[in-house]
């Protein structure tokens, strides 16, 4: 009995706390706002990104079960900031633009639609659990992303010859973790890579998977695209601001492995 007694004032002791933080937290919040769809209502676990005009830095926060977010005072400099979402499955209405004041607090609440193309959205992770294909097959595509993103491969039209022949080999030439904006060309081979018919095998059968998940000709997938959950409950209460560096290829900031 005294153990719940005692339990029952630590948990009202901890919800004033809470309350009382969340209240702070929105009173020093430099810019803030509701998210909210006609679909939904008040969405939590949306990510809403702000990068002040002429900056190359990206700062991040999360929506909680209210809708509600808030960029803290210390991570934002007065100045113009374009806004924008994550919400797999959801565009933003309109654009997004916020401009904050010194010591000012503004407010911008986000209007989000349903998307119209949703394969665009689709991180890495969504695409691996989306693509059929057993886990040595998969496992394939861990080489892909260390230069690009899978939406690369998947919204081609190649068929296994391409692949075979002219992709893969290009693919060969370039260095690891390349990027698109900036490619690396490799100035000789790696002592591990396959050699002479082993390495045609290698291709063929790389090239041969990769050609059932890819569009292809019928420029169509013929698998259902599959979304991870957006963060709920304790995950989305208190996530910290997060950095993206300049030249992260990942569209998620989360995602992106060069945050602060």
């Amino acid at each position: 009995m005294r153990f719940a007694t005692h339990s029952l004032a630590a948990t009202a002791v901890l919800s004033v706390a809470f309350a009382a933080y969340s209240a702070g937290a929105a009173a020093q919040a430099a810019l803030g706002g509701k998210v909210s769809s006609a679909e939904e209502g008040a969405m939590e676990g949306v990510l809403v990104s702000a990068k002040k005009a002429g900056s190359t830095v990206t700062i991040t926060v999360v929506s909680d079960k209210e809708g509600r977010y808030g960029f803290p005072a210390a991570k934002l400099e007065p100045g113009r900031y374009a806004i924008s979402i994550r919400a797999v499955g959801y565009d933003l209405e309109g654009p997004g633009a916020a401009e904050v004041a010194a010591g000012g607090s503004a407010t911008l609440d986000l209007r989000l639609r349903k998307t119209s193309d949703l394969a665009a959205q689709l991180s890495n992770g969504e695409w691996m659990a989306s693509v059929p294909g057993n886990d040595q097959q998969k496992g394939l595509l861990l080489n892909c992303v260390g230069c690009h993103s899978l939406e690369r491969v998947v919204r081609s039209g190649h068929d296994a010859d391409a692949f075979a022949k002219t992709v893969l080999p290009r693919m060969q030439g370039y260095v690891n973790q390349s990027i698109p904006q900036h490619p690396q060309l490799r100035k000789a081979e790696r002592l591990m890579e396959e050699r002479g018919d082993q390495r045609v095998q290698v291709y063929r059968s790389t090239a041969e998977y990769l050609a059932t998940i890819n569009r292809g000709e019928g420029q169509k997938w013929t698998y259902e695209l599959k979304t991870l959950p957006r963060p709920s409950g304790r995950r989305s209460v208190k996530s910290p601001s997060r950095r993206i560096a300049p030249g992260c290829g990942h569209r998620d900031p989360f995602l992106c492995p060069t945050y602060t």
